[in-house]
């Protein structure tokens, strides 16, 4: 059988032709050659009947046949070669010609010639990146910022319609990077005067237009990239699809909001690592989208992906065993992932071999591959070649901060050299950064001083950052006035408090007693509570010893001023360390309140000898205190005699909490059951307490608290005390101005502290007193709902619980008397005379 002709595979310039096209032309007789130039459809040729025997003269007919075949096959062929070396202008009038058609969405167009067709297959259609810009418009939230983006818009318009083909859209770049160029030179104009740290908060840099459009826009594939079909198992391609879908749900996110979430983070580690073992056995089908995708979603920053550098050190060895190809960026932080999970030598050694690509002067990659180095190196110890990394910054006049780490690294070298080229890394550092160095900086510096055990040079540093570099303590024989002082001290101890350095905090206290300046008493106690939040033992152990201490001296203080001994009472030497100041009722609260919720009971007791022996004048904090440690000992009476002492022989004013755990020693809110010979005495102290509450009723300002006064109508309801519960009730609300709640009148109309909703019996006893208390108030008001609204229905519950208290007294004429015997023992006859007389 001979060979396909060479004529049967040419083509012409442009040889798209769509399937629908050559199955819509008419089908005329087959011929072989017109497959590459026609689109009509060969016919099938009808099944060839039962071969009979030829004849000798039926052979002869057949083979001048055949010949007169031959000849015409041969005129069509040679019309055939002449039809593709000339390309006529208009092929679709003649029978088998090429149609050429564009279709878009559902429609079809058919063009007339193929220069049409050329014309547009070249053309670039602006449609999506219309879309694009207004779905950008879209999320806009200012009415400011979606008027300038509509500006440029107009001006776009105008571009856009001017686009047609691919050098078109190279210059519509090129126009677009020269008016960014334009903008960064107007901010840059406009900025020049500013300050040289207002001018560095300012990013001068605008993104490229790629970074700020849609995916579809920056080249990047529409549809998420996908894991092809390959020799899996069942149990794989489970896993397989698995990740392929994570990674679509994902992607079709980020096609709204650039950047993962977290948990979209956590999501695509568990598909991919569950997945890993199945591609191991077959990298090849991975595709280098999937590889880029989980690199821009492992790499984000750690405030979102907190195991960033797990991720990438995991991702990076799969794709070196997949021989995929790394930018530069993603050398350097897969060289940082590798040394943050503990190789750090193989780390080391990679930094080294990329030095003469990616630590190259032109590299973009310049100024991150040599601080790598230097953070690299400093954690490893060779502070040697840390130091060269930084000399190579140094010399090109970058950020000098990169000077921190190797402060800190030759600070923890406990030796008089390293502290000596720390200090002097240092001073390189603040003449190299002059007007820019921030306050963050000299906080890093001080706090790696102090961590390392070194005050002094923290405190030269620090005034170094309080008068601007004007003072230079490394060169005076003596501690000026103007930092020799407690406010000084303040400031810094303030500062270093504020940052959670509570350790440096007390070592700065430490030496500026040995250069005789003494803190004030405010300033140790906020040093002792800060250490008491911290929670440490080692920390709570240091509180107690600096306020006791604090104590001793205060007891010394009022000893000498009782025998009037002037060698205690005047100040050290100015030699001499000075000493702690004297403790202060504050100090006195901190201690208390700590030993109260450890419920160290004997420590608090003896700080409450040495709070006598100190001669303070107690507060109401302090005997909140001091009642409720007794009421956690179970030392109610000791509790009340306390109270009694501190009130009427101290002059002690309480406050609100006073009450709080004074209602708390009540033999009603101890006990679950009162027995029968207990209730008068129980009735009797409930309403002593009362009184002693009306009392000083003026520290509960505009009104009692809530759980204050439910407590109190409990007890008078427990101790089975209408008359009590009746002048209470009344009281609250004239006195204390507190009306009760639904809630509370459901309580006390049922008779529980507690509602409970999960028995059938529960239910039903709960919907009844509703039931009952909505009809009551219904009738209260007449049928006029709108008067239970707001207050009024505040007003209609609280003579609800009157009429029910009432009831209960019963309605004989010493109703009366019993309340008026129980209001002037309960201390406000005389408050709500009007009420009740």
């Amino acid at each position: 059988m001979p060979g396909r002709p060479l004529l049967f595979d040419l083509r012409g310039p442009k040889e798209t032709i769509c399937r629908a096209c050559l199955l819509s032309l008419p089908k005329r007789t087959p011929q072989i050659w017109t497959a590459a130039y026609s689109s009509a459809a060969s016919r099938r040729r009808a099944p060839r009947p039962q071969a009979r025997r030829p004849s000798p003269l039926r052979a002869a007919r057949h083979q001048a046949g055949a010949q007169e075949i031959d000849d015409a096959l041969v005129e069509e062929y040679m019309a055939a070669a002449k039809n593709a070396t000339t390309i006529k202008t208009n092929h679709a009038g003649s029978e088998g010609g090429v149609r050429f058609f564009e279709q878009s969405g559902q429609t079809r167009q058919q063009l007339p010639d193929e220069t049409a067709f050329q014309k547009s297959v070249d053309s670039f259609d602006t449609n999506e990146l219309k879309e694009a810009l207004e779905d950008m418009k879209n999320t806009i939230k200012g009415d400011d910022e979606k008027q300038a983006f509509s500006a440029v818009m107009g001006q776009l318009g105008k571009v856009f319609s001017q686009i047609e083909g691919g050098k078109d859209l190279d210059k519509f770049t090129e126009q677009m990077d020269a008016y960014s160029k334009s903008i960064d030179r107007e901010i840059e104009e406009a900025t020049s005067d500013l300050p040289q740290d207002v001018r560095e908060t300012i990013n001068l840099d605008l993104p490229e237009l790629s970074e700020d459009l849609p995916l579809p826009l920056r080249g990047m594939k529409t549809t998420s990239p996908q894991i092809s079909d390959g020799p899996w198992t069942l149990n794989q391609r489970r896993k397989i699809v698995r990740l392929n879908d994570a990674v679509s749900r994902v992607h079709k996110g980020m096609q709204e909001v650039p950047g993962p979430t977290r948990k979209e983070i956590v999501s695509i580690y568990k598909a991919y690592h569950a997945a890993r073992l199945t591609l191991a056995h077959s990298w090849n089908h991975v595709p280098l989208e999937m590889w880029d995708f989980l690199w821009k979603v492992f790499s984000v920053d750690e405030n979102i992906n907190i195991h960033r550098l797990a991720h990438i050190s995991m991702l990076a060895r799969d794709m070196s065993e997949a021989r995929v190809p790394f930018s530069p960026p993603q050398q350097l932080l897969a060289i940082e992932a590798m040394f943050m999970e503990g190789w750090e030598d193989r780390a080391v050694d990679s930094w080294k071999r990329c030095m003469g690509t990616l630590g190259q002067e032109t590299a973009e990659t310049f100024k991150d591959f040599w601080e790598l180095g230097v953070r690299m190196h400093c954690r490893a110890g060779n502070l040697e070649q840390a130091q060269r990394a930084v000399n190579k910054l140094i010399e090109k006049r970058l950020d000098a901060r990169i000077l921190l780490p190797l402060i800190r690294s030759l600070s923890e070298q406990n030796n008089p050299e390293s502290k000596k080229r720390a200090w002097d890394m240092y001073r390189q550092m603040r003449e190299l950064l002059g007007k820019s160095m921030k306050l963050s900086d000299y906080d890093k510096v001080v706090a790696y001083f102090l961590t390392t055990g070194q005050t002094e040079n923290a405190l030269f540093a620090f005034v170094d950052m309080m008068s601007d570099g004007q003072i230079d303590l490394t060169v005076q024989k003596y501690m000026p006035s103007v930092v020799a002082n407690k406010f000084f001290l303040g400031k810094w101890l303030k500062r270093l408090i504020g940052a959670g350095d509570v350790d440096g905090a007390h070592s700065v206290v430490e030496f500026m007693r040995t250069k005789g300046v003494e803190a004030s008493p405010i300033q140790v106690n906020g040093l002792i509570g800060a250490w008491q939040r911290s929670g440490g033992a080692q920390d709570l152990e240091k509180s107690e010893q600096v306020a006791w201490e604090m104590i001793q001296n205060r007891i010394k203080f009022v000893q000498a001023r009782k025998v009037k001994s002037n060698k205690e009472l005047k100040k050290p030497a100015r030699s001499a360390p000075a000493p702690l100041p004297r403790a202060t009722l504050e100090t006195f609260c901190i201690l208390a309140e700590n030993y109260r919720l450890r419920e160290l009971h004997d420590q608090l007791a003896a700080l409450w000898d040495a709070f006598r022996e100190s001669e303070i004048s107690p507060d109401a904090f302090m005997m909140n205190q001091l009642l409720e440690s007794n009421i956690q000992m179970g030392g109610h009476k000791k509790a009340v005699e306390l109270y009694e002492f501190l009130v009427t022989e101290r002059s002690v004013k309480p406050d609100a909490y006073t009450f709080s755990a004074l209602w708390k020693t009540l033999a009603v809110n101890r006990l679950h059951i009162i027995s029968p010979d207990m209730s008068a005495e129980a009735r009797t102290a409930t309403r002593q307490m009362f009184a002693q509450t009306a009392a000083f009723r003026s520290v509960f300002g505009t009104g009692m608290d809530g759980q204050l006064a439910r407590k109190i109508l409990h007890s008078f309801r427990r101790v089975k005390d209408p008359a009590g519960f009746l002048v209470a009730l009344t009281a609250l609300k004239d006195v204390f101005q507190f009306v009760p709640t639904e809630m509370l009148a459901l309580e006390l109309v049922i008779g529980t502290t507690k509602l409970s909703w999960d028995a059938p019996a529960q239910r039903r006893k709960l919907m009844q007193a509703k039931r009952e208390m909505e009809c009551q108030m219904l009738a209260w008001c007449g049928g006029d709902v709108a008067k239970l609204e707001g207050d009024g229905r505040a007003l209609a519950l609280y003579e609800h619980l009157q009429r029910t208290g009432l009831a209960q007294l019963g309605d004989d004429g010493k109703a009366g008397e019993a309340l008026t015997a129980a209001s002037k023992e309960m201390g406000v006859y005389e408050v709500l005379r009007p009420a009740t007389g």
